[in-house]
């Protein structure tokens, strides 16, 4: 019993300590003009260099959601350059409506 739970408790340790993102935590959807084919390719070829790029640096970072931040940028910034549709941030969209306001009346005196 006292074994299994040393085993637990490095488990946990261990896994507190990981940095490392299984994968991205964002939607990525097929570019216009690509099938579903070239999406996975394109998929797999971002993740697999997103990965490198992260285990590269793994040293630099400090927390599970770091790393997970790091991933999801490098995924995003690949899947795009390669015609696919990304998610935006909110703080990014502009607002196409304007105020139109009346011109002020001149008077005169």
């Amino acid at each position: 019993m006292l074994q299994i739970l040393a085993i637990l408790i490095s488990v946990f340790l261990l896994n507190a300590c990981s940095t490392l993102p299984s994968g991205p935590s964002v939607l990525v959807l097929p570019g216009a003009g690509k099938n579903f084919d070239q999406f996975r390719n394109d998929d797999l070829r971002c993740r697999q260099l997103v990965h490198a790029d992260i285990v590269a640096s793994q040293n630099e970072l400090d927390s599970k959601e770091e790393g997970q931040q790091s991933y999801d940028i490098g995924y995003i910034q690949c899947m795009y350059g390669k015609g696919h549709q990304v998610p935006v941030p909110e703080e990014f969209m502009y607002d196409i409506r304007q105020e139109w306001h009346p011109p002020a009346k001149m008077y005169e005196p």
